[in-house]
């Protein structure tokens, strides 16, 4: 059974967005794309379920800044349309910041699955 991260790639990559797991892409950025990170998890309620935060973070060269917002609503797009009701927004958005390393702007927000939590 392929993971939903993997599931969340795959979908990305289908409809042309570059996206990678943390600590992979390496070098300045030339071109837009993801980081992909799964970010932690909380139960809900009291039931046996929890969520699990996927981070989207979201990579534009340094003089693409004013193309951030479309490339938000291009990645939006395909987790609303092509993998809802499988992954939510949380509604947590993060500041845009400027990576120097990588010499790109970036932004995040972070979406949730729910899954059964097996330890309970």
């Amino acid at each position: 059974m392929e993971s939903i991260w993997r599931t969340i790639q795959r979908k990305l990559e289908e409809n042309n967005i570059k996206t990678f797991p943390p600590a992979t892409k390496i070098g300045e950025c030339k071109s837009k794309y993801v980081v992909l990170k799964e970010s932690g998890s909380s139960q809900v309620n009291l039931y046996s379920s929890e969520y699990v935060y996927y981070q989207f973070m979201l990579y534009v060269p340094q003089n693409k800044y004013h193309t951030l917002d479309d490339f938000e609503k291009e990645v939006k797009q395909v987790l609303n349309e092509q993998l809802h009701p499988l992954l939510r927004s949380t509604g947590s958005n993060n500041p845009d910041y400027y990576d120097d390393e990588v010499k790109a702007h970036m932004r995040s927000f972070t979406y949730r699955n729910i899954r059964r939590n097996k330890y309970m």
